[in-house]
């Protein structure tokens, strides 16, 4: 006669073997059993990999037909690829103060560089509430190097912060290139060539070397680990074994048309406008030279950040946290390489606001979503990976159910803001930007890919354009914050030194 089951317990260990004598069951289907409840209630860790101005020239994208990113497309297949992703401001500091804390710009009021302390003594918003801090406060060991916050001290932000490591540099005792024009707006360095000699030179380089080296030491909480990569981020350099992948003479450059901007509002020329960055005049002579020049070398950056990208996935896969770890890659915003006559972001275009975005949670292989999603979603998406309390603040979506299910339904459309009353709403088929005097422009992407024809032109004719711009605009803020206290006041073009006085920002 089989006699019932038996089930002893002390201070939480199950013995097995006295329960296996007596049902017959084999001791390792128990055991596996045990270990399938202990992994249910084990935390995950994080692994956040940030990319300065990356766009979406990555293979698994197909923003352009050169790029060398096999380190990036494996993970998109391991995962699932948002095709569709868009940065909520199309600069470095009001994207990641969005990413960081769960909040559109309009509702922050970071819409520009932040600068100073301020954002640190903002408790409303900033100050205890950015992602790493929210992890912290759940018990998980936060760490981080390289360009992960912007404006914010990243000391503040995560328990060891081993800081941005060189940051934009090393540089050469003289640029390479002569483009920029004495006048007195802010921007970037922009340059491009072949330095320094040695990746280990590189900030990029020495954040994967330390990301590695703590994927590799054990730990007894679980962790959130964020890696900030700067390139491909201006001055385009890297050592010159990354330029001599994409030979000069077979550089395919993106298409453009002299004439694109004949169809776009003043306004959407004036606050579009980048002096300081080169021009087309300085780009097209003795056929198009530094245009390849260019795209070279962003191609090459891409292709050396792909590989620091691969050095932290390899560390993570050899490390005993390889089954328990979810993995967030993305980039802050896009780029322009040409495109709309330009080189740079700073820009509501598809260019600048799209991004790469791939979420690795060990379940949900292979697949791809087309549906419009934003940085802002990674925060309430990674508290629902990690089953940590949901955050009532956060203005974002879990992307779970598009991991789920490809074809869910979200949203209509994702925002993105670029200065104080300006926005884009852009949906799986259309862009519509509308600036603060009303201009708009409308792109339908199914026959217009490259945004060349505005159909605002024709929507007082087109009943169907109507209906579209209808749906879309209710996706506009009804409210905008005036501009945080932190906001510098450096202004990158006569728009912008007009727009920021007039919100005072002297």
């Amino acid at each position: 006669m089989q006699r019932a089951p038996i089930l002893a317990v002390f201070r939480g260990t199950v013995f097995t073997a006295s329960l296996c004598l007596l049902t017959n069951m084999p001791t390792i289907a128990i055991a596996e059993s045990a270990a399938s409840r202990g992994s249910a209630t084990k935390k995950k860790n994080v692994l956040l990999i940030a990319i300065d101005d990356l766009n979406d020239w990555v293979g698994c994208l197909g923003g352009h037909p050169q790029p060398l990113t096999p380190n990036i497309d494996k993970l998109a297949k391991r995962g699932v690829l948002f095709s569709n992703a868009h940065c909520q401001g199309p600069i470095c500091g009001p994207s990641r103060c969005s990413l960081l804390s769960g909040k559109f710009p309009h509702s922050t009021g970071v819409y520009q560089q932040p600068g100073g302390d301020l954002l640190e003594n903002d408790r409303e918003h900033f100050r205890g509430q950015l992602l790493p801090e929210y992890f912290a406060k759940h018990d998980y060991e936060t760490l981080a190097s390289g360009k992960i916050t912007h404006g914010y001290a990243g000391k503040i932000a995560f328990k060891d912060y081993a800081g941005k490591q060189g940051g934009f540099g090393p540089k050469p005792k003289e640029r390479f290139q002569y483009f920029l024009p004495n006048v007195p707006f802010t921007g970037t360095q922009t340059d491009w060539g072949a330095f320094p000699e040695q990746d280990s030179q590189m900030p990029d380089f020495k954040t994967a070397s330390w990301c590695i080296d703590k994927l590799n030491e054990p730990r007894t909480k679980p962790f959130f680990l964020a890696v900030g990569f700067y390139r491909p981020h201006v001055p385009f350099y890297v050592p010159a074994k990354w330029f001599q992948e994409f030979p000069l003479d077979t550089i395919h450059l993106p298409e453009y048309r002299l004439d694109d901007l004949d169809d776009v509002p003043q306004i959407g020329i004036d606050i579009h406008e980048m002096p300081k960055y080169p021009s087309w005049e300085f780009l097209v002579p003795n056929e198009e030279e530094q245009f390849r020049r260019a795209v070279q070398a962003y191609l090459a950056c891409i292709r050396f950040v792909d590989h620091q990208v691969g050095r932290v996935v390899e560390a993570l896969e050899a490390s005993p946290y390889r089954d328990d770890t979810v993995i967030v890659l993305f980039s802050d915003h896009g780029y322009h390489l040409g495109e709309k006559n330009r080189i740079s972001k700073h820009s509501l275009w598809e260019e600048s606001t799209k991004v790469p975005l791939i979420i690795v949670d060990g379940q949900h292989r292979g697949r791809q979503s087309a549906a419009p999603v934003g940085l802002i979603d990674i925060y309430p998406t990674l508290l629902e990976l990690c089953d940590l309390p949901a955050r009532l603040e956060n203005e974002g979506m879990s992307l779970l159910p598009l991991m789920k299910n490809t074809d869910a339904k979200l949203r209509d459309g994702i925002l993105t803001t670029y200065a104080r009353g300006n926005h884009s709403v852009r949906s799986e088929r259309f862009r519509l930007i509308r600036y603060q005097d009303g201009s708009q422009e409308l792109y339908d992407h199914k026959t217009d890919p490259q945004e060349w024809n505005n159909l605002a032109l024709k929507i007082a004719t087109t009943p169907e354009l109507q209906t579209v711009v209808k749906k879309l605009a209710q996706l506009l803020p009804q409210e905008e914050s005036e501009y945080h206290p932190s906001t510098q006041s450096g202004p990158v073009n006569a728009w912008f030194q007009e727009h920021l006085r007039k919100n005072g920002i002297e």
